[in-house]
């Protein structure tokens, strides 16, 4: 108890500093005059409506139905405001925006209440209660029915702190006999809970029955899901006084059993035995503060676990926190909606003009902003409209798309030999076929051709094949743009895009003749001027070079060092056929086709077959020179395929339709008669025209709101930063029962606070500036002591 009594003053230590440094002598008034600016700016934020675009912070009361949710805040609230009756009491939202007015200037029955956008201002507390009952009717039916749609009261009064609080409609099990309320109640208040509570900067108020297991609380479960660390859920205890007899809620408020940040409240509400007899909301206060202060083991608990004026002690506190911590974020999101909203709106323009001359400026606007970024993506130059229409930075321009496919164009080809599948034999056998009838060792040009056709051949089908890619390509390209420039106006981006199709088809034709051409004259005729095959393959040194490297290693080889008989090791043209090598193909055929012939002559002729002869066979180094040659001629005109083919595509395809397409689609689009069918925008353009001005007309206002005070701001956060925590606390009072409870109750006046509120700071001037080091050391200070624990289980305040 001592421990809580400490920590309980050095909190109030650290609100006086905050005053002291603020120019006040009061930490209270201090705090509740700036939580009072705080939630009037939050207010006036959600009155602008921001709160459709950016979530608020808040504080909410879920709970089951019956739990005591209306009895809470009737108490927090000081007066007899709300409506209560057996059964379903919250049938909408309601939102009650308390103002504390100073009690130096009104009384309590200057107290009067003003709903929504209503001048009328509710002086009657009845004419109050009638009117909440009125609004229920009037959405939600006479007849118990449930409706998500908020009514919001504001509330002046003497007797109310400044708070803005959200009372939900309980949560219900089974829906009410001869009533409006369908077999999905329990589905429908608990869809309607969630919403309100998943958003991470609403506080949770979780009431729930303190005779009831807590383990089966709906609310705690509820606020559970969405908050599993328990850091913005406040639990209140309500029904504490008639639970059974030898039971307790010592454990739950301690939070022994399910422990919440924020800690837990007892509280102790009017029956309906009291409401019935006339007592007020005030004579309950005192009556409840007395119960607990004479309670055999409450009254042992540490400050701040009992009674309402504690838990509006606590709600100010985290409230306050919760709202200054969150109104930077709030002011940035706002920054970087208005930004996003005003480059969609900068997208959609301002509508379509009326005029037939601004109709053909619109149209031209488009056209050149279609092909100038057509062009820049085309040649990879930075366009700042091509991620405004687009929406995204990671733009693959198609200039790179194309280049990477030329360099593709039969890069394998390139890589590998031609004739690597191709044996020695089967080269022979081709060089012997079309040696006709001229004497053997000077093969023809036909040897040449033959070996090298089959293998020119393929290079037609990769470049047809390349040309087809780059069409594609540009093709969605054009589609892809078309899309973004002209998402205003879907017929004309169709229109757009078809034009641009006959353009590419058209081009890509005339295209598809050269390429067929250059393929066609780099395998139909056979030359070349590469330095390089003429020097290694022009003439016949390389052959002997190779055989007398062959004869020397022959010699090397003999017996004795005496140089082979001609022939032997194939040092001329021709070698022997007595090894008799594998067949290829063609010489298989040949002798096949003369086997046959000279069996049938031979029998026909009644003559002997004759001899066989050998046949000549020409040498290795000569045949591999051959192999040499057509590899090496392979590779030039793959080279010079590789280079022509890019280029005759990317002149007469992509350069060409850069050029036209601009003056093709201003011929073909600019008629008058059908520019008020092209510029015809869809029914959901003009509406989210529509919806992102009003978003941006509130995020505007929302933005001046915040604006208009920045001094307040400002300050508080410098008073924050330069609390100097190191100061002895002053001496914490006698911990007696009854000053206890007198120290939790709830003191709006400017008077000075009694000897058992928070002790007052002596004549102090303004805290001096500090330095940065100082400033974040005192900083860190004060946000641990508000956010971490206290000692016993107490909770942070």
């Amino acid at each position: 108890l001592a421990q809580g009594v400490k920590w309980r003053s050095q909190c109030h230590l650290a609100l006086s500093k905050i005053g002291a440094a603020m120019g006040e002598d009061s930490s209270g008034n201090m705090l509740y005059g700036n939580l009072r600016q705080f939630l009037t700016t939050v207010d006036e934020l959600r009155d602008v409506g921001l709160q459709k675009y950016v979530n608020l912070p808040r504080i909410v009361v879920i709970g089951t139905q019956s739990a005591g949710k209306s009895s809470v805040l009737e108490s927090i609230i000081g007066l007899n405001v709300l409506p209560r009756h057996s059964g379903v009491c919250t049938r909408r939202p309601l939102e009650l925006r308390l103002v504390h007015m100073d009690e130096r200037e009104h009384t309590v029955k200057d107290a009067w209440a003003q709903f929504g956008d209503n001048p009328k201002k509710f002086t009657n507390l009845d004419e109050v209660t009638a009117e909440i009952l009125r609004l229920t009717d009037q959405v939600a039916g006479r007849n118990k029915g449930i409706v998500d749609d908020p009514i919001t009261m504001t509330l002046h009064a003497t007797v109310c702190p400044d708070l803005t609080v959200i009372d939900l409609p309980g949560i219900t099990r089974v829906p009410l006999k001869d009533s409006e309320q369908t077999e999905d109640i329990e589905q429908v208040t608990k869809e309607m809970t969630y919403r309100y509570i998943s958003d991470p900067r609403t506080i949770c108020l979780a009431v729930m029955a303190a005779n009831q297991d807590l383990s089966t609380s709906d609310a705690l479960q509820m606020a559970r899901q969405v908050d599993p660390k328990g850091i913005r859920t406040i639990g209140v205890l309500t029904k504490i006084d008639i639970m059974d007899r030898g039971t307790d809620a010592m454990k739950a408020l301690r939070g022994d059993e399910i422990p919440l940040r924020l800690g837990y409240v007892g509280v102790k509400n009017r029956s309906q035995a009291d409401i019935d007899s006339g007592m007020q909301v005030q004579q309950a206060l005192d009556a409840e503060d007395k119960w607990f202060a004479e309670h055999a083991r409450y009254s042992k608990l540490p400050p701040g676990h009992t009674g309402t004026r504690s838990l509006v002690d606590k709600l100010t506190v985290v409230m306050y926190h919760h709202i200054k911590s969150f109104l930077p974020q709030i002011c940035r999101e706002i920054q970087d909606k208005k930004t996003t909203v005003a480059m969609r709106l900068s997208e959609l323009g301002d509508g379509v003009p009326i005029d037939d001359f601004d109709r053909v400026q619109l149209m031209w606007t488009m056209v050149t902003d279609y092909c100038e970024m057509f062009r820049n993506t085309i040649r990879g130059k930075f366009d700042r409209r091509l991620q405004m229409y687009t929406g995204t930075e990671d733009v693959v321009h198609g200039g790179s798309q194309i280049r990477n496919i030329f360099s593709d164009l039969m890069w394998e080809l390139d890589h590998n030999d031609c004739l690597s599948g191709m044996s020695d034999d089967e080269m022979n056998s081709a060089i012997r076929l079309h040696e006709g009838d001229s004497l053997p060792g000077f093969p023809s040009m036909d040897t040449f051709e033959f070996l090298m056709l089959p293998h020119l051949r393929r290079i037609e089908v990769p470049c047809m094949q390349c040309l087809d890619h780059v069409v594609s390509t540009v093709e969605q390209l054009t589609q892809r743009i078309a899309h973004a420039v002209f998402r205003r106006f879907p017929k004309m981006a169709q229109q757009v895009i078809a034009l641009s199709k006959v353009i590419l088809d058209r081009e890509a034709e005339a295209t598809r003749a050269i390429v067929q051409h250059l393929v066609e004259a780099e395998t139909g005729y056979l030359f070349t001027n590469d330095e390089d095959f003429l020097v290694h393959h022009g003439g016949m040194e390389s052959i002997f070079k190779e055989g007398n490297k062959a004869a020397a290693k022959a010699k090397a080889k003999a017996p004795g060092g005496k140089a082979p008989p001609p022939g032997a090791e194939g040092d001329g043209l021709f070698e022997q056929d007595d090894a008799k090598p594998d067949k290829g193909y063609l010489q298989s055929a040949q002798e096949g086709i003369s086997s046959a012939y000279s069996s049938v002559s031979t029998k026909l002729s009644g003559a002997p077959p004759p001899p066989s002869k050998k046949k000549p066979v020409y040498a290795a180094q000569f045949v591999n020179e051959i192999r040499n040659r057509l590899n090496s001629y392979f590779k030039v005109v793959v080279r010079n395929v590789r280079d022509g083919v890019p280029k005759a595509i990317g002149w007469f395809l992509v350069r060409s339709m850069m050029s036209k397409i601009q003056f093709e689609l201003y011929t073909a689009l600019n008629k008058p008669d059908g520019m008020a069918d092209l510029l015809g925008e869809p029914a959901h353009i003009v509406e989210e025209r529509k919806q992102l001005a009003g978003q941006r007309d509130t995020l505007g206002k929302a933005y001046d709101v915040l604006q208009r005070d920045p001094v307040m701001v400002n300050q508080l956060s410098f008073a924050l930063e330069n609390i100097d925590l190191d100061d002895e606390a002053p001496p914490a009072p006698a911990p007696q029962a009854k000053a206890a409870r007198a120290s939790t109750s709830f003191k709006m006046t400017p008077q000075a606070p009694t000897p058992q509120a928070a002790p007052k700071v002596a004549s102090r001037p303004a805290a001096p500036v500090a330095t940065p080091a100082v400033a974040a050391k005192a900083a860190a200070k004060t946000r641990s002591l508000f956010e971490e624990d206290g000692p016993a289980g107490l909770g942070p305040l």
